[in-house]
């Protein structure tokens, strides 16, 4: 199997006309983004943070998938949470970044052992 040495992604996002929302366009995919109603948002679609933290749990379990391919091991089915803190009243430790202040993963892997379990997990976290 040949691959390419760089792949590369592009993702747009632009104003809707309502301050706070904006559409983002993957490929042929669009979807709505919201900010959080606190700033004057509408808030009513998935919010910035829990875009950001999507695309992290979707990789863990694409990749955890393909790792077990790879290696061979059963895995019948993955689970991956994320949950995040934010402290919004926090001095900000970076001028004008926002930071997460805790992050937390759980894996949820079914069909295998424990200990090919932590293997997974642990490639996963290596990379």
């Amino acid at each position: 199997m040949t691959t390419d040495r760089y792949s590369k992604t592009l993702v747009r996002s632009y104003s809707t006309g309502t301050p706070g929302r904006a559409l983002v366009n993957a490929r042929n995919h669009h979807f709505v983004v919201d900010g959080p109603s606190y700033a004057g948002s509408p808030g009513e679609e998935i919010g910035s943070g829990e875009a950001f933290l999507a695309g992290i749990v979707s990789c863990a379990v694409n990749m955890v998938e393909r790792l077990a391919r790879e290696s061979q091991i059963p895995l019948q089915w993955v689970n991956v949470t994320a949950e995040s803190v934010r402290d919004n009243e926090a001095a900000p430790l970076y001028v004008e970044v926002s930071v997460f202040n805790q992050m937390h993963m759980n894996f949820e892997l079914t069909g295998i052992d424990d200990d090919q379990a932590q293997e997974l997990v642990a490639a996963y976290r290596r990379r």
